[in-house]
């Protein structure tokens, strides 16, 4: 991979060392708008669904190998500030306005940063880890995408006014060159040091000139408070598995994740222990998205096999998956669980109470590196022990305190059927 030299003050423009910045807001709430030099009126704000999706496809026309939607859709929800939609109408009413070019960043974290200067940073389905949340400050802004005919220079004098000039003016911005027209831009505009010898697929940072920044200060901006509805948060659901569906659509995201993307022989992956335990699945939006396996031991549970589809990694779908399972655990009474993380992961599982055990044992199996890992589980205040109401110890597992099907059954009365017949012995 190719190293990027980033110019020296990367994190310390905004008076800190962490990239943090006290004037960002925490969420830009403005949907600026000015007239442009033909009389009409351009606007940027955070685009609806809708317009999203025909943002992706005006990019998908112009650019070169953009990133499927679905990943648009993620880095949106992830954070709105990624995208602005450039919006045209007749006057500030901004009735029948079209949309006529957006502007898309990344909103890079300290570990974004490096990532590019490193030349790691996947901008084709970037790594959560990568970008900033809502509401928190980015370190510096990737430029991801553009297509603004004419509207480049306003509009990204506008955008500058959605954040906050005082910020916007200071907080670093990135891009690579990924079209012949971006490139004369870039020299024509000569507001980044790599201007004059920008080649497709080249690095430069982008530096306003000071007459921009005095422009963009004295512009007439007639900006109206952001409509409340924008990108959705995905719908998080879990559950335990309980039915043939539902376990198909476990060893489904398994094979997906185990066997086709980390490239797990079958019988390692399914390894006789699925009927043995339970499996937490976890869904994004209706979808099948993540799956956690949990087995029972006399002292302990051991939390396995959590597997998330890749789509499905920037929505907090695993975390929700785990906690379930954990709830699950704590009501039945466990204060411990064990897992065996590969190494990269060990600090994910840090984040629900696991510690590393100081055992000195090499741990290896289906050509990964796993640590052992441990962790305490708070007691419940409720535990289900044999002195739990007989009913609730019956009911449907993981649905202790919803009267179940059997607990109905109790309203008929005992007739106790072939009781002179001897039967095969049953227990409930």
């Amino acid at each position: 991979m190719t190293t990027i030299e980033l110019l020296p003050g990367v994190h310390t423009r905004h008076g800190g060392t962490n990239g943090q910045a006290g004037e960002f807001p925490a969420a830009p709430k403005l949907e600026p708008g000015a007239f442009d030099a033909n009389g009409l009126f351009l606007f940027v704000k955070n685009p609806a669904a809708d317009e999203l999706e025909q943002i992706h496809a005006m990019a998908a026309r112009e650019i070169p190998g953009v990133a499927d939607l679905d990943v648009v859709k993620s880095v949106y929800g992830h954070n709105p500030v990624s995208f602005w939609a450039f919006m045209r109408s007749a006057d500030e009413t901004r009735t029948g306005a079209e949309l006529v070019g957006f502007c898309a960043f990344l909103p890079l974290t300290v570990e974004g940063v490096a990532a590019l200067g490193a030349g790691k940073l996947n901008t084709g389905n970037p790594d959560s880890v990568h970008l900033a949340a809502r509401d928190s400050v980015p370190a510096a802004l990737y430029l991801w995408a553009i297509v603004a005919h004419g509207t480049a220079d306003l509009g990204g004098k506008l955008i500058g006014h959605a954040f906050g000039l005082d910020f916007y003016e200071n907080l670093p911005m990135y891009g690579t060159v990924g079209t012949e027209s971006g490139r004369r831009a870039l020299q024509k505009r000569q507001n980044s040091p790599q201007a004059s010898t920008a080649t497709i697929g080249s690095f430069f940072e982008i530096r306003y000139p000071k007459a921009f920044l005095e422009e963009m200060r004295a512009l007439d901006v007639r900006a109206r408070r952001r409509s409340p509805a924008r990108a959705e948060r995905p719908k998080l659901e879990t559950r335990l598995a309980a039915t043939p569906d539902q376990i198909a659509k476990v060893f489904a995201i398994r094979a997906a994740v185990f066997l086709a993307e980390q490239g797990c022989p079958y019988d390692e992956e399914f390894d006789g222990n699925d009927y043995a335990g339970a499996h937490v699945l976890g869904l994004v939006n209706g979808e099948p998205a993540a799956v956690l396996r949990v087995r029972y031991f006399a002292e302990f549970v051991k939390l396995e096999r959590l597997a998330v589809l890749p789509r499905f990694r920037r929505t907090l779908i695993a975390k929700h998956v785990v906690e379930h399972a954990i709830a699950i655990c704590r009501r039945k009474g466990y204060t411990r669980m064990y897992g065996h993380a590969q190494k990269r992961l060990v600090s994910l599982w840090e984040r629900f109470g696991f510690e590393t055990m100081n055992k000195n044992t090499q741990l290896v199996f289906s050509d990964h590196e796993y640590v052992e890992m441990l962790g305490e589980i708070a007691p419940h205040d409720a535990p289900l022990t044999p002195f739990s109401d007989p009913y609730v110890l019956i009911r449907p597992e993981g649905h202790w305190d919803v009267p179940g099907v059997l607990d109905r059954s109790s309203e008929r009365r005992a007739t106790n059927p072939q009781k002179d017949r001897l039967v095969g012995a049953s227990a409930a």
